[in-house]
């Protein structure tokens, strides 16, 4: 046993995942078909009206266990895919009814409403509905 009264080792600095701050956002519906993996059974739906919110960032999300959501109104959007380094894309399969100066944030998967700042607002769909996607 020791009696050394010296001070414990200051733990190692954390890194800082800081969300970028968005630039704009853009929402569209459109008509989706479930994708076919071969590994695996998807859990989204199967087809049917979605729609996509395309959401541009000043910087890269960074990378880390818990994934960013875009929070629009009550729903929470988790199913993003990266269009390049400040792109992103967040999918919307429960088209509830979104009401115009519906608040739209983004923030990490289970955040607390008060570390979101909301900027943007539901203005209303960029086309009418619904277009058909290529390639997806």
């Amino acid at each position: 046993m020791t009696t050394d009264p010296g001070e414990p080792e200051p733990s190692a600095p954390r890194e800082q995942y800081k969300l970028p701050r968005v630039l704009g956002v853009a929402a569209r519906r459109f008509r989706h078909e479930q994708p076919q993996p071969r590994n695996f059974a998807s859990r989204l739906p199967a087809e049917g009206e979605a729609a996509e919110f395309l959401v541009e960032t000043d910087s890269p999300i960074p990378v880390r266990a818990l994934g960013p959501a875009l929070h629009v109104g009550a729903s929470v959007l988790v199913e993003v895919t990266a269009l390049d380094a400040t792109h992103y894309r967040f999918l919307d399969f429960n088209l509830g009814q979104l009401e115009p100066g519906t608040s739209i944030s983004l923030g990490w998967s289970g955040q607390n409403e008060a570390e979101r700042p909301t900027q943007f607002r539901f203005e209303g769909w960029d086309s009418e509905p619904p277009v058909d996607r290529e390639g997806d």
